[in-house]
């Protein structure tokens, strides 16, 4: 049953939060586990509560790397200077049409 319980929490990591964040202590949990099983009305609460998106968001903040987004803002601006240059460069020239060819057979 333990290691059951182990690899449910594995997969449900959101459940580490609940317990750093003394929410509950992991003999609750293991008991909850004991008695419902994976049941998903039960752990509803505990998977889906605003604390965890909260937590798993700024986890995902954490890891975000600014030099490669201001590298990457770098290079969108370049691109879009580079489209601006071309809307206000000169305009082609005109063609010119050349005269008709007569054709003096018929």
């Amino acid at each position: 049953m333990k290691e059951k319980f182990k690899s449910f929490v594995k997969a449900n990591p959101r459940l580490i939060n609940y317990v750093k964040d003394n929410n509950v202590s992991w003999q609750n949990l293991y008991e909850i586990y004991s008695l419902y099983g994976e049941d998903p009305n039960i752990w509803n609460k505990y998977l889906n509560s605003k604390s965890s998106l909260i937590d798993d968001l700024l986890n995902i903040i954490k890891g975000v790397n600014l030099e490669n987004v201001r590298k990457t803002t770098e290079g969108i601006q370049k691109v879009i200077s580079i489209i601006q240059g071309l809307d206000e460069s000169k305009p082609m020239e005109e063609y010119q049409k050349k005269e008709e060819y007569i054709d003096i057979d018929d």
